[in-house]
């Protein structure tokens, strides 16, 4: 169970983290213009590459978890 958790915590997370970083899903409405252009700045490189990473690694532990 515990390992079905983790991975679909992966999938959301990775999945938001994408959305977020390629500008899909803005959070503007909670932080400032400004704010979120630097994080774009700081994180969003990263994030492009960790994101669907992120998503791919927890399909794979959702797959195993139901084996």
């Amino acid at each position: 169970m515990f390992e079905k958790i983790c991975a679909l915590i992966a999938i959301v997370g990775g999945g938001f983290g994408s959305l977020v970083a390629w500008n899909y899903f803005s959070l503007e409405k909670w932080v400032s213009p400004d704010e979120m252009q630097q994080w774009h700045d700081k994180y969003g490189k990263i994030v492009k590459i960790l994101g669907p990473v992120a998503v791919v690694v927890g399909l794979i532990l959702l797959i195993i978890s139901f084996r």
